[in-house]
């Protein structure tokens, strides 16, 4: 365990840090290397993780290739025990959006190795297992993966993304689902004034919902990374830019507090996929949404993984296997602890 603080006027707020929770193995992939773009969230007092890619053979600098798993991954937050239910989804798939409700785990899209997804369905305790509820939630307009989203009171707001595996391409997609009117499906929301955006970072607090860095591509067009932060008031419907610079693309974010949110990692710069790379950064940041500025910048003692979720309980986070360098997955499951 490793300890570190933040600033909070004259207070600070201290930060424990552990890095040992370890997924387990499933069939097909007896010691477990890490997933990527797994879907995560807590039910009922469980920590699920299913889903996600790897290269469980090679790395992608030696020809690897990029397996999809279907796996269900269930760490009781009490008895601290795995359960693993094999080929759960029936399907493999990853880079979707996750979103914990009362009711279960709600996963939004996604893609295979050949296609993206449109599907959204519910991951629900029944028994000493779970099920799947794929009928109860409208499926997206369009197929969608590497998007980002969050739950803003009764609303689920998913933006950006790509819709194909082929001639991939970011988009300004914004969509939102009122929770308490389903029937109504998603509906389209006005876009971010900026660039169309894929493996963004989405968070909700106070009401409204931030968009974070994120990067752009297109058939035509190079790969380019997006430091800009976005906030959109539901009222209104509209969006307003930051004035901060947030280079933590693929990272991940968690509110805290009334008026605070931490932004967990990210990759900074865009560098060659080599076994070179530096990893990832290990910075963690502080936005006050009083002011919509950073208002401290601390490092991690572990390396922060990204493409993946964080999850969150009071206090607590969970930052789910995910990448900490570019085609190297962890096994290892971070968590971070906030007290004042």
């Amino acid at each position: 365990m490793s300890t570190s603080c933040f600033r909070k006027e004259e207070k600070r707020i201290e930060a424990q840090w552990e890095n040992a929770l370890l997924l387990p193995g499933c069939a097909g992939m007896p010691e477990n290397i890490g997933l990527a773009g797994a879907y995560s969230g807590i039910v009922e007092g469980k920590l699920l993780v299913l889903g996600g890619a790897n290269f469980p053979d090679r790395y992608p600098w030696e020809g690897g290739t990029k397996t999809w798993w279907s796996a269900l991954y269930s760490y009781d937050l009490d008895t601290k025990n795995w359960s693993v239910f094999d080929d759960f989804l029936g399907r493999p798939l990853a880079y979707g959006v996750s979103i914990s409700l009362p009711e279960g785990l709600l996963c939004i899209g996604g893609c295979d190795r050949v296609q993206c997804s449109n599907k959204v369905f519910l991951i629900k305790k029944e028994r000493d297992s779970f099920v799947i509820d794929s009928v109860s939630y409208p499926s997206l307009p369009i197929p969608l993966a590497n998007a980002t989203g969050a739950v803003c009171g009764n609303c689920i707001y998913i933006a950006g993304g790509q819709e194909s595996m082929v001639n991939e391409r970011s988009t300004h997609h914004f969509y939102m689902l009122d929770l308490l009117h389903k029937e109504k499906g998603w509906q389209k929301m006005p876009a971010w004034d900026g660039p169309s955006l894929s493996y963004a970072v989405g968070v909700v607090q106070s009401g409204k919902f931030y968009l974070f860095s994120g990067r752009s591509y297109a058939p035509d067009k190079a790969m380019t990374e997006y430091t800009e932060g976005y906030v959109f008031e539901p009222d209104s419907k509209q969006w307003d830019k930051l004035t901060d610079t947030f280079p933590v693309m693929a990272g991940t974010a968690v509110p805290y507090e009334n008026d605070k949110i931490i932004l967990l990692g990210g990759v900074e710069e865009l560098l060659p996929t080599s076994p070179e790379h530096p990893g990832f950064s290990r910075k963690v940041r502080i936005l006050s949404t009083e002011t919509n500025r950073l208002i401290d910048t601390i490092d991690c003692p572990y390396p922060i993984p990204v493409t993946t979720n964080a999850v969150y309980t009071q206090d607590t986070v969970y930052i789910v296997s995910g990448e900490v360098q570019p085609g190297i997955r962890t096994p290892l499951i971070l968590k971070g602890i906030f007290r004042k």
